[in-house]
């Protein structure tokens, strides 16, 4: 093989693990970040019978169900979503095994740093809010757990 062949397999190798990192990063900090995932908002407006939107299409309805699919697509479509949504679910497992301690010890450093250019009262304050919405996500999971 010749060395400009490895380099391009390396290269592209390099990209693809790049590319893969950057997805389950920004999966994971949509998740953390948000509280709560777009599809579980989207499946949670689905279940309730309700779209958000006031022109009668919403972000969070899905796209497939925008197309207005008759019984017999929605029925395939569905299978589709659940066996997709499980290999999510298992990605996201993973990346939490793999990456989630990193990803808080970062987010723990931020919020330590912020709180040193705060005053102490604001700085105690600051801290309330970050615990109060530690525990609203908490109560969140632990809701999404249960579902």
């Amino acid at each position: 093989m010749s060395q400009q062949t490895r380099t391009r397999i390396v290269t592209a190798s390099l990209l693809l693990t790049v590319f893969g990192a950057g997805m389950l990063l920004g999966f994971a900090a949509d998740t953390i970040l948000t509280g709560t995932p777009a599809a579980a908002l989207a499946t949670s407006a689905e279940e309730n019978g309700t779209d958000g939107g006031e022109d009668g299409e919403s972000e969070r309805t899905p796209m497939y169900e925008q197309v207005g699919p008759d019984s017999a697509q929605s029925v395939v479509i569905d299978s589709i979503v659940r066996e997709h949504r499980a290999r999510m679910d298992s990605l996201n497992r993973e990346f939490q095994e793999n990456y989630d301690p990193r990803f808080r010890a970062i987010v723990e450093e931020t919020r330590e740093a912020i709180k040193e250019v705060f005053t102490p009262e604001q700085a105690a304050r600051y801290q309330e809010l970050v615990e109060a919405r530690d525990r609203e996500r908490a109560a969140e999971e632990a809701g999404e757990d249960d579902a």
